[in-house]
């Protein structure tokens, strides 16, 4: 991975990170939380602050990191990220907790200015008998999960990973401006017929500050193998995720038909991934697109008939090149100021984005075996919640093994509703033999 003197003095937002920037003003507005991205390694052995501190102090990359602060652009300007020299690092916060597993409550509550501090911070939780705990925070505007997951790789000191690329060199759409704004509306148009209300959501507004929970399902090896069969004899084949949403979306749709009948059809954005399988690069910015799946009320009554629509859907688009026409938009809108971008996300639904969050960091995880010299127990990504509708689900393999996090806001389901919730989620990617 490059190294001193090749880090750039400041790194211009790309449409993703512009797009995800204000997703985290609309996040602050309506629920106190930011657009934060938090990914837990647990390590079998203790490791103790003064080697963590020695690590991280030795680390060019993580002291640039460190130092970027966000610069606003101008209307009709680029947003940057800009790196100053001087600034101090962020401390090491250390917790302490009585039990293995979840998180230390006040360190999710941790706030996130990034004009004025870090965009990256480091926490180490000490659990007695059960080893060490890293938790890595960064802003979702800097990069996705993928990239945050090879730069914790990097500074753990992994050894394969000399030719990472920080950024990308891609400009941007080099299509004519007429090109673009042609294309941009076309995708606004769209955008506005699959997001038409009414769709299923769990929201209930609340003009409170709301906290964030969060629940992990995790699964046996033995298990994942049989939710990998159970996939392809849902109509999956080798697309396991499409199988995954479908289990969730019809857990949701029947969670939600409880609270009152069920009588439109379900939205759900997914993120893309652009980057080509096996290659890691680039670690800053968010190399993400998205598909957007209206899925009908017929099509939520088994997960059967939900993975054919989403299989269906998902083809589609594909063809009609939806989701690199939505990189051109996004591309497209970063010159446009903040206040007029968010205005077009939330006004044509009324601040409604989707029925839930939904996402899959695929089998990234296996990559982890050590961190820091320390052989590594886990690892799992607890994802910013987005409110409304103030749901999200996130699939990872750790070594094999199938783990989901889901977050949630007390407003959005209560704790009946998340039991049951869970449970219609094992149910439906296990199916009734959950051994």
């Amino acid at each position: 991975m490059k190294q001193d003197g090749l880090f750039p003095s400041s790194i211009t937002l790309n449409g993703a990170d512009f797009f995800l920037l204000q997703f985290d003003r609309i996040m602050w507005k309506l629920s106190g939380q930011r657009n934060v991205c938090t990914f837990a390694v647990t390590l079998q052995e203790r490791l103790e602050y003064e080697d963590l501190e020695k690590h991280l102090s030795a680390n060019s990359a993580y002291q640039w990191v460190c130092r970027l602060r966000l610069q606003k652009g101008w209307p009709f300007t680029l947003a940057k990220w800009v790196y100053k020299a001087g600034l101090a690092l962020p401390e090491i916060e250390q917790y302490q907790l009585d039990e293995q597993g979840g998180l230390p409550e006040s360190l999710l509550k941790k706030p996130f200015n990034i004009e004025q501090q870090s965009t990256f911070k480091v926490s180490l939780v000490q659990i007695p008998g059960a080893g060490s705990q890293l938790i890595f925070s960064w802003h979702h505007a800097l990069m996705d999960a993928h990239g945050g997951e090879t730069f914790i790789r990097h500074l753990g000191g992994s050894d394969a990973m000399q030719d990472v690329e920080w950024v990308t060199s891609e400009q941007g759409s080099l299509l004519p401006l007429r090109e673009r704004a042609d294309i941009a509306l076309k995708m606004k148009e769209f955008l506005c017929d699959v997001s038409r209300l009414p769709f299923i959501s769990f929201t209930n507004k609340s003009k409170t500050k709301q906290a964030v929970y969060y629940r992990v399902l995790s699964f046996t090896q033995a298990q994942s193998e049989l939710i990998t069969e159970r996939a392809r004899k849902q109509g999956a084949g080798f697309l396991v995720s499409a199988f995954y949403l479908a289990a969730t979306a019809c857990a949701v749709a029947n969670v939600q038909s409880k609270k009152s009948p069920l009588e439109s059809d379900m939205l759900i954005p997914i993120p893309l991934d652009r980057r080509k399988r096996g290659v890691h690069s680039p670690i800053l910015g968010n190399q993400v697109t998205f598909l957007f799946y209206r899925v009908p009320l017929a099509a939520l009554s088994n997960v059967k008939t939900c993975v054919a629509e989403l299989i269906a859907q998902m083809k589609s688009l594909m063809r009609s090149e939806n989701p690199s026409h939505y990189l051109v938009m996004m591309d497209f809108l970063r010159r446009v100021p903040g206040w007029l971008y968010r205005m077009q996300l939330t006004s044509p639904t009324k601040g409604q984005m989707a029925s839930f969050y939904y996402s899959d960091t695929g089998d990234s995880l296996d990559l982890y075996d050590q961190l820091f010299g320390c052989a590594v127990a886990g690892a799992l990504h607890y994802p910013p919640n987005m409110y409304p509708p103030g749901v999200t689900f996130v699939f990872s393999r750790f070594h094999g093994a199938l783990q989901l996090t889901m977050g949630y806001m007390g407003s959005a389901l209560d704790q009946d509703e998340v039991e049951q919730l869970l449970a219609q989620l094992q149910l439906g990617l296990l199916g009734k033999t959950n051994e």
